[in-house]
């Protein structure tokens, strides 16, 4: 052993901390470790065809279709069949569209991940629009004082405009919970 060789105890203290990290992670950065095992069971090698699918095929097709399975052939991991569930009065634009989204799932991946869609009519549930707030929402409720619209009416972007006044109703329904 030379003067350079580390110890087998260095050797293993350097290989634990090339798998440990220190400090805080995001959320992002975590979600495939914590949801990878979950997925894999139902084929997805990769998770992101689930927690991207929206950016992956676009808004459209995002509130229509889900995900929920990939079927690859035995001991492959490509060419794939990808199973949707499809709203219903949805289903003959996704058929029409499949290989716009096969493509984007290929190229998505890098690689030929997916060859053919199957589509099963389902349920989606509509996702949280931004901007509305909820009915019971006391921000809903709570608006800001004549001086802050005012000075908001100055505001030329409108979609600033409205999350500024958004804030300020915000602010103004906390100051209500503390009186």
């Amino acid at each position: 052993m030379t003067a350079r060789d580390p110890s087998p105890a260095q050797q293993s203290q350097g290989s634990l901390r090339g798998k440990t990290r220190r400090g805080l992670t995001t959320l992002g950065q975590s979600v495939d470790r914590v949801t990878g095992p979950a997925l894999r069971r139902r084929g997805f090698a990769e998770a992101a065809i689930v927690t991207r699918w929206d950016e992956i095929v676009g808004r459209p097709l995002c509130d229509h279709s889900r995900p929920f399975r990939v079927v690859f052939p035995r001991g492959e991991r490509r060419g794939g069949t990808l199973h949707l569930t499809v709203s219903g009065a949805f289903a003959p634009e996704v058929e029409h569209l499949s290989p716009q989204i096969i493509e984007r799932i290929n190229i998505y991946f890098g690689y030929r991940a997916v060859e053919q869609l199957r589509l099963h009519h389902g349920r989606i549930s509509p996702r949280p629009t931004a901007g509305k707030p909820a009915a019971g929402d006391p921000a809903a409720a709570a608006a800001p004082d004549n001086a802050v619209k005012r000075r908001l009416q100055g505001v030329a972007d409108p979609g600033l405009r409205a999350a500024l006044t958004r804030l300020a109703g915000a602010r103004a329904a906390d100051r209500a919970k503390k009186d």
